[in-house]
């Protein structure tokens, strides 16, 4: 049986506040014209896996509020999240699929995806901690473009924003995500795909 496409009718503001709705005591996205945006402390609640660089408690609940139609998900990078209805891409071992992201066209038809999550490693000093090389940011974003769906999105956790084509692709979205004192300030970005 084939899966249904992503609601491509779900506007910006739908979205935003199926966040606000599913999570009532944090701070409401902010919708503009143009984009989302917001901030997300996350404490330091520590209950995740344990691996080193996993996402910090809660994050995938937060970003799967504003995406519950997503029926076609891939977690790139996707270290140790365990199984469910997506598919977990990474060069480590356990994962659904084993490969490297700068070539996942090679893996994946093009419209593979309605939603892809992307967590790379930030630095040379995250990579030693893996066990990989560092990966070319511009190069998974452009890949991720090539197995989305028209109207699809790309979930971007990073330190670092990677270049992209206008044409292809519109930053919809930017959430400052701080875990606690001492850890890194990172962002979601999100990216919509164009026709």
């Amino acid at each position: 049986m084939e899966k249904q496409r992503m609601n491509t009718t779900l506007t910006l503001t739908d979205r935003a506040n199926l966040y606000s709705k599913a999570h009532p005591k944090w701070p409401a996205l902010r919708v503009t014209g143009r984009w989302i945006d917001g901030m997300w402390i996350m404490g330091n609640n520590y209950r995740n896996s344990g691996y080193y660089g996993a996402y910090p408690h809660t994050y995938l609940e937060r970003v799967g509020a504003m995406f519950p139609d997503a029926t076609k998900v891939l977690h790139l990078f996707s270290g140790s999240i365990p199984p469910g209805n997506y598919i977990r891409f990474d060069r480590l071992a356990g994962a659904d699929v084993v490969g490297d992201a700068e070539r996942l066209s090679s893996f994946f038809p093009p419209r593979s995806f309605d939603l892809v999550y992307s967590d790379p490693p930030y630095s040379q000093e995250d990579c030693d901690h893996y066990g990989c090389a560092m990966v070319n940011r511009n190069k998974v974003l452009s890949e991720c473009v090539k197995v989305l769906e028209p109207g699809g999105f790309v979930v971007w956790l990073d330190q670092v924003l990677p270049m992209f084509r206008k044409a292809e692709l519109d930053m919809c979205g930017v959430i400052g995500m701080v875990k606690s004192t001492n850890h890194r300030f990172r962002v979601v970005t999100l990216f919509r795909k164009l026709s």
